[in-house]
């Protein structure tokens, strides 16, 4: 299984079971790495930070060291925080449809 199949059951448990949840993932162009955004409204009460303490922590425990380096940085936001940021970033930024540098991904 890749490491990318890994982590997205290992966010997929780390929600509240029912909960609805989109998995986004964008390359960071720094070193084969590569960045994770969550949405869901699980925890929307729960401050992000504490949000994305809960997912890192899930995977910091369920990885080994090379496979967490491919994660760059964690995004945990809920659907009116998502919303709010699509209305001020480009689509190919938000669904990770860019390439490095602004160039289209081939």
């Amino acid at each position: 299984m890749s490491t990318t199949a890994r982590i997205n059951r290992i966010v997929r448990r780390a929600i509240p079971e029912g909960e609805p949840i989109r998995i986004f993932w964008r390359s960071s162009g720094v070193s084969n790495s590569r960045t994770l955004r969550v949405v869901t409204p699980a925890w929307k009460t729960v401050p992000r930070a504490e949000r994305i303490s809960r997912l890192q922590q899930a995977i910091d425990l369920s990885l080994s060291a090379h496979e967490r380096a491919r994660v760059f940085r964690i995004s945990v936001l809920t659907p009116a925080e998502f919303k709010r940021l699509a209305q001020l970033v480009p689509q190919r930024h938000l669904f990770g449809t860019g390439g490095h540098n602004g160039r289209p991904s081939v």
